[in-house]
C-alpha cells in the first residue's frame, strides 16, 4: 500500500530530478507523435487537452493520447485496445463502462451518470462508443486523468476522453482499407477530402462491418453468438473559413445489428449448475432448472444438460433457444465549431444534438428447455378438482432491454490567443437530455400471464417490467487563469459552478405465476393462478417506523386501474463549486514539473424503474492532489510520470438484493469515503535507430475507507471496509516494441505487445466469487509499407495463445446457498490481414 508518507517521497525524487534535470543543455520539448515506424527522435505532438493547442509535454495535466499512426502502429483499434496502453483505465466490456483510477460508471440505470466523460469533438455524451472508432477516421484520443472540475465538468469526476476526428484536408486526398480476418471479418473503411477551393472543404467517410462467426457456440443447433455483428458508420464534415470566422460542422451515423453483448454471451451459470429448486431466491414463475431435475415430459432444443459448460468443461459453449441481440437504430449526432477570431481573443461556439435508440434481446433462462411438467403431490388440490392437469411450464423467458435518448448542448467560450504571462478562458454551458429506459422480461409462450387473477389483463404477457421517462438538465459557467509568473514558474486557478436537475416518472409491473408455496403448482396444477404483485413489491414506501421523507420523491406511487401499471414522480436540483489551483515547474525547455488541487463533482441520480424506498443517491466529489514530471531525457528517451492522492466521497454504488418472490433489485447507496492512491508511468526510448520500446505502468490502490452501513447481500455482514472499489486492477504493464527494416522497395516493421493486469473485483465486496484473475495477452502484427507510402498491408495476431481469461465475474445465491458465478470471456486469438490505400 502507497502510504502519504509514500506520496511525500516520491514528490522529493521528482523534485531530485528536476535538479538534475537543470544541468542539462536546453532543447526543444519532444512528445511522442506515436514515434511512426522507422524514426529516430521521438515526435511532437500537439492536444487540445486544456482547450488550446499546446505541446503534450507543456500540459500540466496526467495525459495519454493515440494518434492514427500511433494506433496502427501498435494496434489499437478497440477499447480494450485503449484501456491496455492508458494507465488507470479499466473497461468492462461486458455491460460497456469506463474507469479511471478507480472513478467510473457502477451501473447501467440512465438516471445515474457516468463517471467518466466521453467528448466527441467536443461534444459531450455519456456512451463511450467513439472510443472504438478505426484509425483513419480519428486524428487522435486524449485520455485525461483526474478530474477534470473546471474545463470539462459535467461527469468528469473521474476524467474525460476526448475523441478528435480527421478533419477535412486543403487537397484532394483519401484512403481505403480493407481487414479481413478469422471469425468470417469483412471491414471495409474509407475517408475521402474535398476541398473546393482553400476556405471550403468537404469530407465524408465511415466503414462497414461484416463479421458471421461467432465466438460461441450453441449446442442447441441455433445460432453463434459474440462478436457476430453487422455494423455500419457514416460520418461528413463541412469546414468553411468565412473572413474572421471558421465554421466546422460534422454529422455522423451509425447502426449496429449484433449477436450477443460487447464483450461476447455471459451465458448465465456459466461454470456452475443451474439451480433445481422450484423456488430459488428471487424467482417469478416456475424455473427451467425444476425441469431439467424432473426431466417429465421435457422439451427442448439439442442436449437439455444441466448446463451445458458444467458438463463439457467449454467455456464457449451454452445452450439457449432465443438468440441473444442487439440492435442500434441509427445513432445520430449533429456537432457544430463556430470561431470567431478576435483582436487578442476567441469566441467559441460548440454545440450539438444527439440521436440513440439501443435495444437488446436476450435469453434470460439462459437454457433451450422449451416446456415441461410440474409433477402433483400426492395430496394435491389438484386432484380432487374435475378437469384440473398437472402444470404444464414454458419457460421461454426473453430479457428485453432498450435505451431511448436524445440529448443536446451549448457552450460558449471565449479565450485570450496572445503571447502575453496572463492566458484565460471563461464559458457558458448547458447539456439536456431526454430518455426512457423500458426493461420487460416476458414469457411468451405462457397462455396463463395473459389474464392474472383480479387484475388488469397482461396482453404482452409480462413477469416483470420497468421503464423510467426523465428530462435531466445542466447548467454551468466556469474560467480558468494562467499566469506565467516568472521565466520557471506559471501558476493556474479555475473554478466553475454546475447546476443539475432531473426529473421524470418511473414505473413497472410485477407478477408471480406459482413462485412460492402459497401457489405451488405441485399443489395446484392448471389451477395455478398469475398474481400480480406490483403493489406489495413495487411500493416506495418508507421503511416501517421510518418518519424520514424521502428525497427526490414528489408524491406517492399511484396504480392505474386499467393497464396495472404502478408510477411515481421523481425530481431533485444539486449544484457544485468545483476547481483547481496548480503550479508548473519548468527549470529548461525539455523538463516540466506540475502539483495540482483539483475538486471533481458528478450530480446525485435516482434509482429509478423499481419504486423502492429511498430512491435518490447524493452528489459525489472528489478531493485530488497531485504531482508530476514531464521529461525528455534526451531525442530518444522520455517518461512522464505522475502520483496522486484522492479522497473520494459519497461514491454511488448499486447493491444488488434478493428478495422473496422478486427479481433481483439493484438498491443505491452513497459509500461515505473511498481513498485512492497510485502511481502512473508512461515511457518511450528509441534505443537503436528503428527500434522503438514503449512501457507503461500503473498503480492503484482504491479502498473503502468508510462504508457506512452497507450490507454484504451474499454473507449478510455490514460493511465493506478496506475492501477495493469495482475494477480496480492494482498493478497494469503494456508492453510493446517494434523494428523497422528499410528494405528495396518499402519498409517492414514488426510489433509486439505484452499487457497484464492484475485481478480484479465487480463488486465493492472481496469475495472470491466476484474476482475474476490476473491475466496477460500477447499480440503481434507486422506492417509492410511500399516505398511511396501510398499502400501498407498489415498481417495481426491478438491474444496469440488463445487464453481463456475473464473479464469479470459476478455470483447470484442459488436455494441451496451456492453461488451461481456468470462469467465474461476476453476475446480469442484472433488474426487477419488489413490493406490500406492513399491516394
Amino acid at each position: 500500500m502507497i502510504s502519504r508518507t509514500t506520496l511525500l517521497a516520491t514528490s522529493a525524487l521528482l523534485a531530485a530530478s528536476l535538479s538534475a534535470g537543470q544541468k542539462a543543455a536546453a532543447q526543444d520539448a519532444r512528445q511522442a507523435r506515436p514515434t511512426a515506424a522507422g524514426a529516430t527522435t521521438i515526435e511532437e505532438l500537439v492536444v487540445t487537452a486544456e482547450k488550446r493547442a499546446q505541446n503534450l509535454q507543456d500540459v500540466p495535466v496526467a495525459v495519454s493520447a493515440f494518434t492514427s499512426e500511433r494506433r496502427d502502429l501498435v494496434g489499437i483499434n478497440t477499447i480494450q485496445d485503449l484501456t491496455n496502453f492508458t494507465p488507470g483505465l479499466a473497461y468492462s466490456s461486458g455491460n460497456d463502462r469506463i474507469f479511471l483510477r478507480g472513478i467510473g460508471r457502477l451501473t447501467n440505470n440512465l438516471a445515474s451518470e457516468p463517471g467518466v466523460a466521453n467528448y466527441n469533438d467536443g461534444f459531450y455524451s455519456s456512451f463511450s462508443t467513439n472510443a472504438a472508432l478505426p484509425p483513419i477516421l480519428v486524428d487522435r484520443i486524449e485520455v485525461l486523468r483526474g478530474p477534470q472540475g473546471t474545463l470539462y465538468g459535467r461527469n468528469a469526476v473521474g476524467g474525460a476522453i476526448n475523441i478528435i476526428t480527421k478533419r477535412p484536408t486543403q487537397e484532394f486526398s483519401g484512403e481505403a482499407r480493407m481487414i479481413v480476418g478469422n471469425y468470417g471479418l469483412k471491414n471495409y473503411q474509407m475517408l475521402v477530402s474535398l476541398p473546393v477551393n482553400e476556405d471550403l472543404r468537404f469530407s465524408v467517410g465511415g466503414y462497414h462491418i461484416d463479421e458471421d462467426g461467432g465466438w460461441f457456440h450453441n449446442v442447441a443447433g441455433g445460432p453463434d453468438e459474440g462478436e457476430v455483428r453487422r455494423e455500419t458508420y457514416l460520418i461528413a464534415q463541412m469546414d468553411a473559413t468565412l473572413g474572421p470566422v471558421d465554421v466546422w460542422l460534422k454529422y455522423d451515423s451509425f447502426q449496429m445489428r449484433d449477436r450477443a453483448t460487447p464483450g461476447g454471451r455471459t451465458s448465465g451459470s456459466a461454470l456452475t449448475p443451474v439451480d433445481p429448486s422450484l423456488f430459488p431466491p428471487g424467482t417469478l414463475s416456475p424455473p427451467t432448472g425444476y425441469g431439467l431435475l424432473s426431466g417429465l415430459n421435457l422439451t427442448a432444443l439439442g442436449p437439455a444438460r444441466n448446463n451445458i459448460v458444467f458438463q463439457t468443461g467449454d467455456v464457449r459453449a451454452f445452450s439457449a433457444n432465443t438468440p441473444s441481440t442487439q440492435h442500434e437504430d441509427p445513432t445520430q449526432e449533429l456537432a457544430a465549431h463556430v470561431t470567431w477570431h478576435l483582436p487578442g481573443m476567441d469566441l467559441k461556439y460548440v454545440g450539438g444534438y444527439g440521436r440513440y435508440f439501443y435495444n437488446q434481446i436476450s435469453d434470460y433462462d439462459n437454457t433451450a428447455v422449451l416446456s415441461y411438467q410440474v409433477p402433483l403431490n400426492p395430496t394435491a388440490v389438484c386432484r380432487f378438482v374435475p378437469g384440473c392437469q398437472p402444470l404444464t411450464v414454458r419457460p421461454n423467458v426473453i430479457l428485453n432491454y432498450i435505451e431511448d435518448k436524445k440529448f443536446w448542448s451549448n457552450e460558449f467560450d471565449l479565450a485570450s490567443t496572445g503571447s502575453g504571462p496572463l492566458q484565460w478562458i471563461a464559458g457558458l454551458y448547458e447539456y439536456e437530455e431526454q430518455y426512457h429506459q423500458p426493461v420487460y422480461i416476458t414469457e411468451p409462450d405462457q397462455a396463463q400471464l395473459s389474464t392474472p387473477s383480479s387484475a388488469a389483463p397482461n396482453p404482452t404477457r409480462l413477469i416483470y417490467y420497468t421503464d423510467q421517462f426523465m428530462h435531466a438538465q445542466s447548467r454551468a459557467a466556469f474560467g480558468q487563469v494562467d499566469w506565467q509568473a516568472s521565466d520557471t514558474v506559471k501558476l493556474t486557478a479555475g473554478l466553475r459552478y454546475t447546476f443539475d436537475k432531473k426529473k421524470g416518472v418511473e414505473q413497472g409491473r410485477l407478477f408471480c405465476f406459482g413462485c412460492s408455496a402459497a401457489v405451488d403448482p405441485r399443489n395446484l396444477g392448471t389451477l395455478t393462478p398469475v398474481i400480480d404483485i406490483t403493489g406489495s413489491s413495487f411500493s416506495g414506501a418508507r421503511p416501517t417506523g421510518s418518519t424520514l421523507p424521502q428525497k427526490g420523491v414528489v408524491a406517492p406511487a399511484v396504480t392505474d386501474p386499467a393497464t396495472g401499471i404502478r408510477s411515481r414522480r421523481l425530481a431533485d436540483t444539486w449544484d457544485a463549486w468545483t476547481g483547481t489551483v496548480g503550479v508548473e515547474w519548468k527549470p529548461e525547455a525539455r523538463t516540466m514539473a506540475y502539483a495540482k488541487y483539483s475538486r471533481g463533482y458528478k450530480a446525485g441520480g435516482f434509482n429509478s424503474g423499481t419504486i423502492q424506498a429511498f430512491p435518490e443517491t447524493d452528489a459525489e466529489h472528489v478531493d485530488a492532489y497531485e504531482v508530476g514530471l514531464k521529461r525528455d531525457w534526451s531525442p530518444t528517451l522520455q517518461t512522464n510520470v505522475s502520483t496522486f492522492y484522492y479522497d473520494y466521497q459519497d461514491a454511488q454504488v448499486p447493491i444488488s438484493v434478493q428478495f422473496p418472490s422478486q427479481p433481483i433489485i439493484t438498491l443505491f447507496f452513497n459509500l461515505p469515503k473511498v481513498r485512492n492512491i497510485g502511481f502512473e508511468l508512461e515511457s518511450t526510448w528509441i534505443p537503436l535507430e528503428n527500434l522503438q520500446l514503449l512501457f507503461n505502468y500503473a498503480y492503484l490502490d482504491a479502498r473503502i475507507t468508510d462504508p457506512g452501513a452497507i450490507q454484504d447481500p451474499v454473507t449478510g455482514v455490514v460493511g465493506a471496509k478496506n475492501n477495493h472499489m469495482p475494477l480496480s486492477a492494482k498493478n497494469k504493464v503494456s508492453l510493446n516494441a517494434n523494428y523497422t527494416w528499410e528494405l528495396s522497395g518499402g519498409s517492414l516493421n514488426l510489433s509486439g505487445s505484452y499487457v497484464w493486469r492484475d485481478k480484479v473485483y465487480s463488486s465493492i465486496f472481496d469475495h472470491p466469487w466476484y474476482q475474476a484473475g490476473a491475466r496477460g495477452q500477447i499480440d503481434a502484427r507486422a506492417t509492410w509499407t511500399g516505398e511511396s507510402k501510398r499502400y501498407s498491408v498489415i498481417v495481426y495476431g491478438k491474444n496469440l495463445t488463445d487464453e481463456k481469461d475473464f473479464d469479470t465475474v459476478s455470483a447470484t445465491v442459488q436455494s441451496n446457498g451456492s453461488l451461481s458465478r456468470t462469467y465474461v470471456l476476453v476475446p480469442p486469438r484472433t488474426y487477419g490481414v488489413e490493406l490500406q490505400y492513399r491516394f
